[in-house]
């Protein structure tokens, strides 16, 4: 099965919902949907998850640990 990435894709690696940092792909962060609308990836880097700081989805305003 092959899948092709748009530019945009393949360029910006994600960044972190909450503080905003870049996320390394080694870096063992959580991709999640939004849990309100879920149409939304939140992307959450390690010290964030483990701190339980908040994020806020930018489509329905949800915040979240």
């Amino acid at each position: 099965m092959s899948m092709k990435l748009s530019l945009r894709e393949e360029v910006e690696p994600p960044v972190c919902s909450s503080c905003g940092k870049i996320i390394h792909p080694r870096e063992k962060g959580a991709i999640f949907s939004c849990p309100n609308c879920g149409e939304v990836t939140i992307y959450r880097d390690k010290f964030c998850r483990l701190q339980g700081v908040s994020y806020t989805c930018p489509k329905c305003g949800f915040v979240g640990p």
